[in-house]
């Protein structure tokens, strides 16, 4: 019986050009295996040597931290005899690692092991298991995940009932600064975070991320902004109206083009575009529905913006909260480059929109609203859209672009609003002062004009005269 094995195997090898065999049990006869954080999965194989000779296969992970091994990880293979060893594989970190399979003799097709067991040389087996963890999925995280998505629609009804279309006609009428920030905020901002992902070299995921943050709409942040560094409040509220529904078109672009063809064209990812484009209509319609809200029920309109102060009040106490013990593992993903990242798109997005909006001669108004709006992005947006189109766990890893560049956009503007109010503030003062010493303006003589307000009594009726009051000029008085 081991004779006829033996032939068989050296058939085998010589119309196959190799004496072994290795394949995978179901349900990972595809050489693919999906794993949660914590979790432990059973793995099977079939092994055989077609040889007189016995072996020993081992078994290792290509990163620990992402993937690890538990138990008996090295099997014994007699020559000609088929084995079928059982590895525990344990999902350690999110991310992705692969299970590699050596062997301690030469085989056809084995490559020499960089790694030594015992002494011994290994020989590498060309095939792997490829492995991917995603995060854990806590109830705590789901109801975080599902507090985004309703605030980001919540937001957008506000962002349509506090939108003025007759102010939006308006200022559409003198297009070139709204086609100026549209030109910045779709041009400008995603060339930047492309190259700044780039630069850094940043893993396909997080410069998908950044990338992904550069390409969205502006953020409503930027209207309240705008109004506390008097900036032009209509062009803010126009230029992220327009923002907003250009992005059904223009995000979906971008992310086709370099996205998938340039940032992630090494990795065997598939980015579903109707998951991004079916995501992109379901933010906007709420923003259709606050106009329709603010045309039809403006007490209703009134109401809900109202709202939207508790909604972001909650949402904070939330995000602190839940939010952060949720996902905690996006402190353990942020290193010193995808920080940096996360500063410089929108920092650099603030300095191109201002010359952008100077470039095209605009006001000292409009270049700071245009200056606001390039650089500040709807994070909201890019991170709903993140977790509904990208496979695990590349959504999990892609949003801590959009958390860090959060985390950096409001730093400058906040200064510059308490730098603008404390001038404001002196300026006044300073005006008051002047006001007052021009209402008193003394002659050589020590004497000043004072302005008179007079009353004089209305006689009786047959009486003659005529009442009245009023300021008649400047009388000179004596102190």
């Amino acid at each position: 019986m081991n004779l006829a094995i033996f032939f068989i195997g050296i058939l085998i090898q010589c119309v196959n050009g190799q004496n072994w065999e290795l394949e995978f049990v179901e349900p990972h006869g595809d050489g693919n295996l999906l794993l949660s954080e914590r979790e432990e999965r059973m793995i099977t194989y079939n092994f055989t040597v077609h040889s007189s000779e016995s072996a020993s296969i081992y078994t290792t992970s290509t990163d620990t931290k992402v993937v690890d091994l538990i138990g008996e990880i090295e099997h014994r293979v007699v020559g000609g005899v088929s084995v079928i060893p059982n590895i525990t594989v344990k999902g350690i970190f999110l991310g992705r690692a692969s299970l590699t399979f050596q062997v301690n003799r030469k085989l056809n097709g084995t490559v020499s092991s960089t790694q030594s067991k015992g002494g011994n040389s290994w020989y590498e087996l060309p095939v792997v298991l490829d492995v991917v963890v995603k995060k854990y999925e806590g109830v705590l995280n789901k109801i975080f995940q599902a507090s985004v998505i309703v605030l980001v629609c919540v937001a957008n009804i506000a962002m349509g009932c506090k939108t003025d279309v007759q102010v939006v006609k308006e200022t559409l009428r003198t297009p070139i600064a709204p086609l100026t920030g549209l030109a910045s905020q779709f041009i400008l901002m995603p060339l930047i975070s492309f190259t700044v992902g780039y630069l850094l070299q940043l893993t396909p995921p997080m410069a998908f991320g950044l990338f992904a943050m550069g390409c969205s709409p502006g953020g409503a942040a930027s209207n309240v902004y705008t109004y506390f560094l008097d900036g032009n409040v209509s062009l803010s509220v126009t230029m992220t109206f327009v923002s907003t529904i250009a992005s059904l078109a223009l995000i979906p672009l971008w992310l086709f083009t370099l996205g998938i063809h340039v940032i992630y064209r090494t990795e065997s990812v598939t980015i579903p575009f109707a998951n991004i484009v079916i995501s992109l209509i379901g933010l906007i319609i709420p923003v259709g529905i606050g106009i329709v809200i603010k045309k039809k029920l403006p007490k209703v309109a009134k109401f809900l913006l109202k709202l939207l102060r508790l909604v972001a009040v909650l949402f904070c106490i939330l995000v602190f909260t839940i939010g952060i013990y949720a996902n905690l593992y996006i402190f353990r993903l942020m290193t010193p480059l995808n920080l940096l990242a996360g500063a410089l798109l929108p920092y650099i997005g603030f300095v191109f929109g201002a010359i952008m909006a100077f470039a095209t001669r605009r006001n000292n108004s409009d270049i700071l609203t245009i200056a606001i709006e390039t650089g500040i992005q709807n994070s909201g947006v890019a991170i709903v859209l993140l977790q509904l189109s990208l496979p695990h766990p590349d959504s999990d890893i892609a949003i801590v672009s959009p958390v860090n560049c959060s985390l950096f956009t409001p730093i400058p503007v906040i200064i510059a609003i308490i730098i603008h109010i404390v001038r404001k503030k002196w300026c006044r003062k300073d005006e008051l002062k002047d006001t007052k010493q021009q209402g008193r303006v003394e002659n050589e003589d020590g004497d000043e004009n004072v302005s008179v307000t007079y009353h004089y009594k209305v006689k009786e009726p047959g009486e003659g005269g005529e009442a009245g009051d009023g300021v008649h000029g400047h009388h000179l008085l004596k102190r």
